[in-house]
C-alpha cells in the first residue's frame, strides 16, 4: 500500500511540475489563423522553417496560459514565484514546440501529421532544459529529478492523446492525435 502511494505521489508532483507547460503546449489550439512565426520564410532546404501552424498569437497563448497556471499556484501556496515558473515553464514548451514543427519540416513532415514521440514530448524536453537552467526551481521548491522526467516522458504523451482526442470532438483540431 505504501508503493502505491509512493507512486501516485510522484505523479501527481510530476502533474503539479508539468501542468504549467502542458496547458501552455495545449493552448494555441484555440487559434484558428494567425501571422507565422516564420513570416513565410524557407530553410536552406527549401521547406518553411516551422510552418503556417507555429504563430504570434500562439505563441502569446503560451506565454499567458503557462503564466495563468503559475498565477494559480501562487494562490493556492502564497509563493508569487510561481507566476514566473508558469512563464519559465510556457517558454520553454513554447520552444520545445518550435523545435518539433523544425525538426517535422526538414524530415518532410507536414502540418497536422503525426509525428509519434516528437509531437508529445518535444515540450517536455524543452520545458525542463530551461526551467533547470533558469533555477527557479529552488523559488518555487518543486525538483525535476530523473524519476519525474520519466514519469513525464511515460504520462504526458497519453494525456496528449487524450486532449487531442478531446479537442478533436469539440471540433478545436481537425486530427484525432
Amino acid at each position: 500500500m505504501d508503493l502505491i502511494k509512493e507512486i501516485l505521489s510522484k505523479i501527481l508532483e510530476t502533474l503539479i511540475i508539468y501542468f504549467p507547460s502542458m496547458a501552455a503546449n495545449g493552448a494555441p489550439v484555440l487559434i484558428k489563423k494567425g501571422t507565422p512565426i516564420d513570416m513565410n520564410k524557407r530553410f536552406i532546404d527549401g521547406r518553411r522553417i516551422f510552418g503556417d501552424g507555429k504563430t504570434f498569437e500562439g505563441l502569446g497563448l503560451f506565454i499567458i496560459f503557462g503564466t495563468a497556471i503559475g498565477s494559480i499556484y501562487t494562490v493556492y501556496v502564497n509563493n508569487i514565484y510561481f507566476i514566473l515558473y508558469g512563464l519559465i515553464s510556457g517558454i520553454g514548451a513554447c520552444v520545445g514546440d518550435l523545435v518539433g514543427a523544425f525538426i517535422k519540416r526538414r524530415l518532410g513532415i507536414e502540418r497536422g501529421a503525426p509525428a509519434p514521440l516528437l509531437d508529445q514530448t518535444n515540450f517536455l524536453v524543452l520545458a525542463t532544459i530551461v526551467i533547470r537552467l533558469s533555477g527557479i526551481e529552488k523559488y518555487v521548491n518543486l525538483h525535476i529529478n530523473i524519476e519525474n522526467y520519466i514519469i513525464g516522458v511515460l504520462l504526458i504523451p497519453l494525456i496528449h492523446l487524450a486532449t487531442n482526442y478531446g479537442a478533436f470532438r469539440l471540433k478545436l483540431k481537425k486530427v484525432p492525435y
